[in-house]
């Protein structure tokens, strides 16, 4: 066929409307059979995209993808959504996704075991912040996408992606607000700033607002105290609470789950939220609303992180040499009765 083929001749081939086609050819929903008989039509009478098509063909065809963690996301609210939105995306295409948690040397030696004896596609890593691990990994040399990254030293090499919540300006923008219009002019931190990137910039958002607004920064009214410390039982955050020199005009959490703990504590020790001190979290989780009082936090979609998640996989599949890309997912300030 000559290159005049049109996508109304693929159409009238296969007895679909042009609109199908069109969706097909370009990526968007359409059935998988739908899909793929489109494409091969498309090939078979050489349609001028043939290889922008063949590109098309390769992305959608049938996938095996891995999601690999450190911990059972299940048991963690925030990641029911972003899971829910990775399924709700791998059902449009032909994937299969395999689950595997890793918590020792032992089960990642089993991990490449699994990857030397079954073909893989990609790998997508959500709550996966062992740095010699993800180094170790990158030598493989599969597609990898990563939910959030730890703060590491290391220079990495391979062919990976990163998607991020928007953290650091979200935070700083907020306490710049505190500091104006409310008269914060101290801060704390409660959590680990070395757990993960967003977790870092979180803090470092905090601490440039301070700088920009000419007030010291001064870590003695955050609890800093690695994940060891169980953040979630308000028990022993109320302990830590007892140890700071003075209490911050706001506390910044690192996520909701810690700040929902932060208010228990705060409670048993009679400190009145947010007469006496502020709290704001970080992830509107469902349980923020129901909080008393109800707790000011950051939204972040997702449901829609979790399909991004599946189509920065399937471009890193298709394109496995592009440049690697850290992409951020805006968060919005949800204010509540605890600012």
């Amino acid at each position: 066929m000559k290159n005049s083929v049109t996508i109304q001749d693929i159409a009238n081939a296969l007895h679909l409307s042009r609109n199908t086609v069109s969706k097909a050819l370009n990526g968007k929903h359409v059935p998988i059979k739908t899909r793929n008989a489109v494409i091969n039509t498309a090939i078979e009478m050489g349609y001028k995209g043939y290889k922008i098509v063949a590109t098309v063909d390769v992305t959608q065809g049938h996938k095996r993808i891995i999601l690999l963690s450190s911990r059972l996301l299940m048991n963690i609210k925030y990641y029911i959504y972003v899971l829910s939105g990775i399924e709700e995306s791998f059902s449009t295409y032909d994937i299969d996704l395999i689950q595997f948690n890793l918590t020792n040397l032992d089960s990642f030696s089993k991990f490449k075991n699994y990857l030397s004896n079954n073909k893989v596609d990609g790998i997508i890593c959500i709550e996966f912040f062992e740095p010699n691990y993800i180094a170790e990994l990158l030598t493989l040399d599969y597609p990898l996408i990563f939910l959030d990254f730890p703060i590491i030293n290391l220079s990495l090499k391979g062919k990976y992606d990163i998607i991020l919540p928007e953290s650091q300006n979200v935070v700083k923008n907020f306490c710049i607000d505190m500091i104006k219009e409310k008269q914060c002019y101290s801060f704390g931190f409660v959590g680990d700033y070395m757990h993960c990137r967003s977790f870092y910039e979180r803090f470092t958002g905090m601490r440039e607002a301070l700088f920009l607004s000419g007030l010291p920064v001064d870590l003695q009214y955050s609890i800093l105290n690695d994940d060891s410390m169980p953040y979630g039982v308000p028990k022993e955050l109320a302990k830590e609470i007892k140890k700071l020199p003075a209490l911050p005009d706001c506390f910044v959490a690192a996520n909701d789950t810690i700040a929902i703990s932060l208010l228990d504590a705060l409670k048993s020790l009679k400190i009145r939220v947010p007469k006496d001190i502020k709290v704001i979290g970080f992830d509107n989780i469902a349980a923020t609303k129901s909080t008393n009082p109800p707790l000011s936090t950051f939204n972040i979609d997702k449901t829609f992180l979790g399909k991004r998640l599946t189509t920065m996989m399937l471009e890193r599949i298709a394109n496995p040499m592009q440049t690697n890309q850290i992409i951020y997912i805006s968060s919005k300030l949800i204010l509540r009765s605890s600012t």
